[in-house]
């Protein structure tokens, strides 16, 4: 298959985002994506319309879920938040009409596919997960902030740089595991994320309602937004653009948390202002009690501060870039997909992603590394602390659907990224789930 011209578009059959890559927002996503997801100005769920206004104030998981999706597809957000019986039944009562055009989105949940199949499974084994692991989760998330608090403090006051990269990390740290939280019902600890300059609103947006339910398409916008900077979709790349990207990566990753910010104040210069919240203000506590506690001058408070974002960035990105989606046999639209027509979202989400054998096992390494990734992916709304002892369940339906979670190396999934940035032809073949076997490593 020769290589595809240097504008992405889809092997699916996706229409993208008519703004795709050209300095899009979280709210140009969502605006570009109610233009091609065939809703009709209300929510989407399978070929049905919902009109879910009324239900908007009584959300068990926050109003903002279905503010953010007014307009959208939410059939693979619907399936995959919600593991029991009970939404289906309840939604039927805002039924509007059957859609007058099909999906966009290729991706099925037959009752007797592999998604919906491991659904009901995991849902049997659910009473039996050991509750007191999400207190684990709880007692670090909590902890990381306490230390950051402290050692940022401490960088500031004795002026060290290397107290202010220890502080950098627990910056990531945190982050990361908050990412743990903004899946769920709304809480109060999914706003530690904002310390890290981003928001969880935008998160929401970018990582929970697009990446997580169309991986490695043209619809997710956790790849466009890199782009044209670091370009992972097998298009058509000159030798500089390709081998350049190795050297620009670090500057995306030192920056990231300053570009999400900037991006944020830029949409409010030119008017857009309902995405800004109070919450958003969270991350400048963390310089504000720099500056009482540390007898820094206000100054150089800010530059320590900035230090440790900067810090922070680069861990968080790098770690996020290499845990699990991007490497030359991981499936990227573009590829040659199983199917256009009938393609099981869960076996999509193993074609999408490789597990990290030196993660699995550990609750401190899986909460601050996007560990379990695959079955996070599947069941984004349970604590990351309970994955593991889905494992079993999940190699029996795996084997019965005679599939494969691929379990690699750490390092496979670094060197792998950086080789997906150099791609250039599709692959010819879906991937191949038989290879790196988990049994190998579980």
């Amino acid at each position: 298959m020769p290589p595809q011209s240097s504008n992405p578009s889809s092997s699916l059959g996706i229409d993208p985002p008519p703004r795709r890559a050209k300095n899009q927002s979280v709210d140009m996503w969502l605006e570009d994506k109610a233009g091609t997801d065939n809703a009709e100005g209300l929510w989407r769920i399978h070929n049905g319309i919902y009109d879910l206004t009324e239900f908007i104030p009584k959300h068990p998981g926050g109003s903002e879920w279905l503010e953010l999706s007014k307009g959208l597809d939410i059939t693979e957000a619907f399936e995959v938040h919600h593991l029991s019986t009970h939404p289906a039944e309840m939604v039927k009562k805002y039924f509007v009409r059957e859609a007058c055009s099909k999906r966009n989105a290729p991706f099925t949940f037959k009752e007797n596919g592999f998604y919906k199949t491991l659904k009901r499974e995991i849902t049997q084994v659910l009473p039996t997960l050991p509750k007191k692991r999400i207190n684990l989760s709880n007692l670090m998330i909590d902890g990381f902030l306490v230390v950051l608090f402290l050692l940022s403090t401490l960088a500031a006051k004795y002026w060290s740089f290397l107290l202010g990269v220890f502080a950098g990390n627990f910056l990531a740290f945190l982050s990361i595991a908050a990412h743990n939280y903004f899946h769920k019902r709304d809480n109060f600890r999914m706003y530690y994320f904002n310390f890290s300059l981003q928001t969880v609103r935008e998160w929401r947006i970018s990582h929970v309602l697009s990446h997580h339910m169309h991986t490695n398409t043209i619809d997710d916008y956790e790849i466009s937004s890199w782009e044209p900077f670091l370009q992972y979709m097998p298009i058509k790349k000159t030798q500089l653009r390709r081998y350049g990207q190795w050297f620009v990566a670090p500057f995306m990753w030192i920056f990231g948390f300053h570009k999400a910010f900037l991006s944020r104040m830029s949409e409010y210069v030119e008017g857009r202002r309902n995405h800004i919240k109070t919450t958003d203000f969270v991350a400048f506590l963390l310089p504000l009690f720099m500056y009482f506690f540390s007898e820094q001058t206000l100054g150089g408070t800010l530059l320590m501060w900035n230090f440790i974002v900067m810090v922070g960035s680069t861990h968080l990105f790098f770690v996020g870039l290499h845990a699990a989606h991007h490497h030359p046999e991981i499936f990227h639209d573009g590829d040659r997909p199983r199917s256009q027509d009938d393609y099981d979202w869960g076996i999509s989400q193993l074609d999408a992603v490789m597990e990290r054998k030196e993660i699995t096992g550990s609750p401190f390494l899986v909460l601050t590394n996007f560990g379990d990734h695959a079955l996070h992916h599947m069941f984004p709304t349970l604590d990351h602390s309970v994955l593991e002892h889905l494992y079993p369940t999940f190699k029996k339906v795996l084997n019965q659907f005679d599939t494969n979670l691929r379990m690699v190396s750490q390092l496979d999934t670094i060197y792998g990224g950086f080789r997906q940035l150099i791609k250039v032809a599709p692959s010819e073949a879906p991937p191949d789930l038989k290879k790196y076997d988990i049994k190998k490593y579980k």
